[in-house]
C-alpha cells in the first residue's frame, strides 16, 4: 500500500511556487521540522486509534475478541473487532496520504489542485476498493 502512495506522491506536477523557489542547499536537512511534525502526529493518531479500538472495542459498539487464541472457537465477533480494526488502518492512511500532498504551514487547502493528478486518484480509488 504505501508502495502505491509514494508513486502517486511523485507523480503529483509541480506547481508554480515550487518551481520558483530557490533550490535547496547541500547540507540541508532531508526532513523539515514540519515533515517531522506531521510524521509524529499521524503516528501517535494512529497508535491512539487502532489501540483504542483493539484494547477497548466496548467505545465503538464491539465486542472484544481479545484472549481468544483458538482458532477452533473463530467467531464472527472475532471477525468484526479485525475488520474493524484493519478498515480504520487503511482509511487512516488514505488520509495521511491525502494529507502529504501539503507540507507547508501556509498550505491550508489539502484538495487544492487534487484533481491535476489523475494516477493520484487512480491509485487512491485502488486502495479504498480493494
Amino acid at each position: 500500500m504505501d508502495t502505491f502512495a509514494s508513486l502517486a506522491l511523485a507523480t503529483e506536477p509541480p506547481t508554480l511556487d515550487l518551481l520558483n523557489r530557490p533550490p535547496y542547499k547541500r547540507d540541508d536537512y532531508l526532513l523539515t521540522p514540519q515533515m517531522l511534525k506531521n510524521i509524529i502526529f499521524q503516528a501517535l493518531y494512529q497508535i491512539i486509534v487502532l489501540s483504542l479500538i483493539l484494547f477497548f472495542p466496548h467505545l465503538f459498539g464491539l465486542e472484544s475478541s481479545l484472549g481468544n487464541n483458538s482458532t477452533a472457537h473463530w467467531s464472527e465477533k472475532d471477525a468484526t473487532q479485525y475488520t474493524v480494526l484493519f478498515d480504520a488502518f487503511v482509511f487512516m492512511q488514505v488520509f495521511n496520504e491525502i494529507n502529504a500532498r501539503k507540507l507547508k504551514n501556509h498550505e491550508i487547502n489539502i484538495f487544492k489542485g487534487f484533481f491535476n493528478n489523475f494516477l493520484f486518484l487512480f491509485i487512491l480509488a485502488i486502495t479504498l476498493v480493494v
